[in-house]
């Protein structure tokens, strides 16, 4: 018996939306199941690192979408009805295939940045003492 396909949610709709809940989106080939692994990774990292924040992974627009060859693209959006940003594109890089996988840390102050448009008086996953830091390195040059 085939597995079960699960059932795509609509996220924008007024029975599951909530503002709380952020949406990664991932483009992934599945030319080898690393891709898959990797797209699961990056929405476990996700939710680790900013805890206070819940993260929706959405993989190949729930099976909709022909990944393109080769590709493994990380989109990120404040909540279901918000625009859609771009934080990683692998399309280009490789080979080696390691190099189309990023180092999710290093995304994590893109999704801050996002986060922080929308509500800047209650910046997600950035402590006080890392705004000043920053705040003092741009007054300095």
């Amino acid at each position: 018996m085939p597995p079960k396909k699960k059932k795509e949610v609509d996220w924008a709709d007024d029975e599951h939306f909530t503002k709380e809940r952020s949406m990664l989106y991932v483009e992934h080939t599945y030319e080898c199941p690393i891709f898959q692994t990797k797209a699961d990774e990056c929405g476990t990292f996700f939710q680790q690192k900013i805890p206070e924040r819940k993260f929706q992974l959405v993989k190949n627009r729930y099976g909709r979408q022909v990944p393109r060859e080769g590709a493994f693209e990380i989109g990120f959006s404040q909540n279901a009805r918000t625009s859609v940003h771009l934080i990683w594109s692998g399309l280009d890089k490789g080979p080696p295939r390691r190099d189309k996988f990023p180092n999710y840390e290093t995304l994590v102050p893109e999704v801050q940045k996002v986060l922080k448009k929308f509500y800047p008086d209650k910046a997600v996953g950035i402590d006080d003492d890392e705004d000043e830091d920053e705040e003092k390195d741009e007054e300095e040059m």
